[in-house]
């Protein structure tokens, strides 16, 4: 049995993860919490083998520093989770000591193999693992979206406004604005919520069906209108 801990500092994904996990009999979640403070309380009296860890928690929420201390002071492999695909990103991740870095929208049952395999101690020859990169490159060519795109709908996926998105990349916010208008271009909707409703449908490395589709999915009412862009 792996014990885990899930640090991320969004509830419902964060909900999300914990019942996917528990429903492998493999993976155990001892704690799920939104702060790094809330993690080393966590950790004091409910160790565990594996920490899943948010790149971006926010205002005064260092991951990269949480990473280290749990890997150096706690011998606790650490799995980084992002909405971020940015190359400097993953690289001081991997200088951080963790043992990989996953996209958040990472296909369900690839999410719960890669926590299972980096959860437990390295095999010989078994470096960092990177699934935000083949993503990126069969993502961006097909679709045009660019790098800093494909992050933007990412969060675009989580319900995050364009001042939450802007907090969360590191930009401003009319940055995070021109992003958007960007991407409802290139993907020929009106709106955020079509975009989203898009996602839904298809896994991001889809978009093979056509503009003006019903937009219906498991049974899935179509996403009503939003006038913010």
């Amino acid at each position: 049995m792996i014990r885990l801990g899930i640090v991320d500092d969004h509830p419902t994904f964060r909900v999300g993860l914990r019942r996917l996990f528990e429903k492998d009999e493999e993976l155990e979640v001892v704690w799920d919490c939104g702060t790094l403070a809330d993690m080393v309380t966590a950790l004091a009296s409910n160790p565990v083998d594996a920490v899943l860890l948010d790149l971006n928690l926010g205002p005064n929420q260092d991951s990269l520093a949480a990473a280290r201390m749990l890997v150096g002071q706690k011998a606790i492999k650490v799995i980084v989770i992002s909405a971020t695909s940015d190359d400097d990103a993953v690289a001081a991740t991997q200088s951080a000591g963790a043992r990989g870095y996953l996209p958040k929208d990472l296909e369900l049952d690839e999410m719960v193999a890669a926590v299972k395999r980096l959860s437990v101690d390295p095999q010989e020859g078994d470096g960092f693992v990177d699934l935000a990169r083949p993503s990126r490159r069969a993502a961006a060519p097909r679709h045009g979206l660019s790098r800093r795109e494909l992050d933007v709908v990412a969060e675009l996926r989580r319900g995050r406004t364009n001042r939450e998105i802007a907090s969360r990349l590191g930009v401003s916010v009319s940055t995070v604005n021109k992003h958007v208008h960007q991407v409802l271009k290139k993907l020929n909707v009106s709106n955020r919520a079509q975009v989203i409703d898009r996602l839904h449908q298809e896994a991001l490395g889809g978009f093979s069906k056509p503009p003006g589709s019903s937009g219906q999915h498991l049974g899935r009412k179509p996403a009503k209108s939003q006038s913010k862009s």
